[in-house]
C-alpha cells in the first residue's frame, strides 16, 4: 500500500546570518526532500514571527522548523506558542542555543508542544525521519482491513475496541467461520502431507500421528485460502481469529496459518484480540518483518529473565536452515497442530498495548534461549534477558507482549504519542 506523508519545512534566521542561513537551510531542504514526504514550503530563510507562524500553519502531516541561525530565539518563542512541531538545530552559527533557550522561555510560559533534533544539515535527523515512519505505519494501518474469523458478538466487540484508534480506526470485515469451513472442507485431499510440510520451510513433524499429519494440511490450506481473501482487500490486510470457535469449526488450531500467513507477509493475529492486532501489524509495517506475539508465561528476579510462550510464530523467526522447528499438538487442547519455532537469539523489542488503560508498555531484551520444550507451556518458548528493571516493568505491564528483533522501539515510542497513549519506555 502507497502512503503519501506531507512535511511543512520553514527556515527561521536573523538578518545577521542571513547569506549563511540561507545556504545551510538550502542544505536541510535537499535532504528532506529525499525521505520520499510531499515536501511544502521553501528554504528561504524566515525573518519574522508572522512569517513563521504563516509558513507552519499550512495543514500537513508534520511541521518541521530549522533553526538556521543563531539570534532567533525570540522569533520562535512567538511563533511557535502552543505549536506541535520539530525544531531541527544543526552544530553551526549558534543555531542550538537559540532553539534551546526558545525551548526553555516557551516551556516556562507553558506553551512549549515541539520537540528539538540535532543533526548536520546534510542529514535528516533521526527524530525526524522516526516521526516520518511512525505517521505513515499509522496511516498505513488506518487504510487496513481487519478480516475477523469469528461469530457477530466477538466482531461488534473487535470493532468497539478498535474505535479508540479515532482517525486510525481500519475497517473490520467478518468471515464466517463456517463458510470458511465449509471451503476448506471442499479441498480436502488436494494437498500432501509433504506438500504442507514443505510449505513451512523447515519445520519437521515428531511423533506423528494421523490427525496431527491432516491437521498440520488443514492448517497450511486455511492459510493459503485466506491468503486469497487477503489479496481481494483493498489495502494492508490484518487477519485475525477467534481461536476456540475456529477449532470447533474447523477441526483444528489457527496456529499454522498464522505462522505461515506471517511469512508470506500478511499480519495474522490469533485470539482476536484488538490490542495485540494493533501492535502486531505497527511492527510488521514499520519493521518489515514478522514479529512474534506470545504470552507473559514466568519471570525470574535473580537473572532477571522473562519466559514468553505462544503458539505462532512464523519459521523464518528461527536460527537456521534446515532446522527450524517442529509442529505438535496444540498445548490447551490436545488438537493438531502448534508450531514449536526455535527463535533465533539476538536484541528484540517488547511492545504491550493495553487500549482499557490507554498505555504502551516498551523496553529491550535478547532472545537467550527457545526450543525450551516445556510441556506446561504453549510450544514456541523462548528466554529473554530484559534490559532494565524488572520490577518497574512487571508493574505496567499485561499478558499479550509483540516481540520483534528490528530495533523500532523510537518509532513505537512515537506512534504511540500519535495515539495519545501514554507511553511507558522502560
Amino acid at each position: 500500500m502507497s502512503v503519501k506523508l506531507s512535511v511543512v519545512f520553514a527556515a527561521a534566521a536573523s538578518p545577521l546570518h542571513i547569506e549563511r542561513a540561507r545556504e545551510t537551510a538550502s542544505k536541510a531542504f535537499s535532504a528532506l526532500s529525499q525521505e520520499g514526504a510531499e515536501l511544502l514550503g521553501a528554504p528561504e530563510p524566515i525573518l519574522e514571527p508572522e512569517g513563521l507562524s504563516e509558513a507552519i500553519s499550512t495543514r500537513a502531516d508534520l511541521r518541521i522548523i530549522f533553526v538556521a541561525s543563531g539570534g532567533t530565539s525570540r522569533l520562535l518563542r512567538r511563533a511557535l506558542a502552543g505549536v506541535e512541531a520539530i525544531l531541527w538545530a544543526h552544530p553551526g552559527d549558534n543555531s542550538l542555543p537559540s532553539a534551546l533557550s526558545a525551548r526553555e522561555k516557551l516551556k516556562a510560559a507553558g506553551d512549549w508542544k515541539a520537540e528539538i533534533a540535532f543533526s548536520s544539515p546534510k542529514a535528516v535527523p533521526y527524530e525526524i525521519r522516526a516521526e516520518l515512519r511512525a505517521i505513515k505505519a499509522l496511516k498505513e494501518f488506518g487504510g487496513a482491513e481487519v478480516l475477523a474469523i469469528c461469530d457477530e458478538n466477538v466482531a461488534a466487540e473487535l470493532d468497539g475496541a478498535l474505535s479508540a484508534l479515532g482517525p486510525w480506526k481500519p475497517r473490520l470485515k467478518r468471515l464466517d467461520p463456517r463458510r470458511l469451513a465449509g471451503c476448506l472442507e471442499a479441498e480436502r485431499g488436494q494437498m500432501s502431507l509433504g506438500e504442507a510440510v514443505s510449505a513451512l520451510k523447515g519445520i519437521e513433524v515428531e511423533h506423528a500421528t494421523q490427525e496431527l499429519e491432516e491437521g498440520i494440511v488443514r492448517g497450511v490450506q486455511l492459510a493459503e485460502l485466506l491468503q486469497r481473501e487477503a489479496e481481494e482487500t483493498a489495502g494492508r490486510a490484518i487477519i485475525t481469529f477467534d481461536c476456540f470457535r475456529v477449532m470447533e469449526e474447523f477441526g483444528v488450531t489457527p496456529c499454522v496459518a498464522v505462522g505461515l500467513l506471517l511469512e508470506r507477509g500478511i499480519t495474522a493475529v490469533c485470539e482476536a484480540d484488538p490490542a495485540a492486532l494493533v501492535l502486531m501489524a505497527a511492527c510488521h509495517v514499520l519493521s518489515g518483518e514478522p514479529p512474534w506475539m506470545a504470552n507473559l508465561a514466568r519471570f525470574d528476579r535473580a537473572s532477571n529473565t522473562l519466559t514468553l510462550a505462544h503458539c505462532t510464530a512464523c519459521p523464518s523467526l528461527a536460527a537456521s536452515w534446515p532446522y527450524r522447528g517442529v509442529l505438535l499438538e496444540h498445548f490447551e487442547t490436545g488438537k493438531p497442530a502448534a508450531l514449536d519455532i526455535w527463535l533465533r537469539r539476538g536484541p528484540i523489542i517488547l511492545a504491550n498495548l493495553q487500549l482499557g488503560r490507554r498505555k504502551l508498555v516498551l523496553a529491550r531484551g535478547e532472545v537467550r534461549d527457545s526450543g525450551l520444550g516445556d510441556e506446561r507451556l504453549c510450544r514456541t518458548q523462548a528466554l529473554i534477558k530484559l534490559k532494565g528493571d524488572l520490577e518497574a516493568f512487571l508493574a505496567e505491564t499485561s499478558n499479550h507482549h509483540v516481540i520483534c528483533y528490528a530495533d523500532i522501539y523510537e518509532e513505537l515510542s512515537r506512534l504511540g504519542r500519535r495515539l495519545g497513549l501514554e507511553v511507558v519506555a522502560l
